[in-house]
């Protein structure tokens, strides 16, 4: 794709093409990012596409959906964790305060563990895919999320609801 291809999409389709993304993922934002990537991509790897605009925004669109994915899977990981964390008694926990006391109890584990929770739970993947991933026997990967799951309902219990941070560490 030559530069100055690029430069006329930029100029002539590019709002067209986030309108129409933003109208179908609903934030402009969002279309924004996915469209800017899809050129970039273009752009970076020298893809020769005959319809540019359309290209683009099925690629922006792929992107979208993607995302879409990805934040319903986490919804239903934290919706799963909550339901394993709450306490008789103790107040309904918030999606934000569920967060920060799991980013802050997922901090804890030790690497491995953490990163088997994180894709089984969070992105929602098989123990096979999650061992594929890892480059682990599915026997180990299971291994990682019985200590991960037994760690982490540990530390969620014992975590003071002022006592948390805002990210997960290395």
């Amino acid at each position: 794709m030559l530069d100055d291809d690029i430069k006329r999409f930029v100029h002539t389709e590019y709002a067209r093409v986030v309108r129409a993304v933003a109208v179908v993922c609903g934030d402009r934002e969002r279309a924004e990012d996915a469209v800017q990537e899809a050129v970039v991509d273009v752009w970076v790897k020298r893809r020769e596409v005959g319809d540019l605009a359309g290209w683009v925004m099925t690629a922006a669109l792929n992107r979208a959906r993607s995302r879409w994915r990805t934040a319903a899977a986490e919804r239903r990981a934290f919706e799963r964790l909550a339901q394993r964390i709450e306490r008789p008694g103790a107040a309904a926990v918030t999606p934000s305060a569920l967060d920060e006391r799991v980013a802050t109890a997922l901090s804890a584990l030790p690497r491995n563990q953490r990163e088997a929770v994180a894709l089984h739970y969070v992105l929602d993947m098989s123990v096979a895919d999650v061992a594929a991933r890892l480059g682990i026997a599915e026997g180990t990967a299971k291994v990682h999320l019985h200590r991960g799951r037994q760690a982490l309902q540990a530390a969620l219990r014992a975590i003071p609801e002022d006592k948390v941070i805002d990210h997960v560490g290395p």
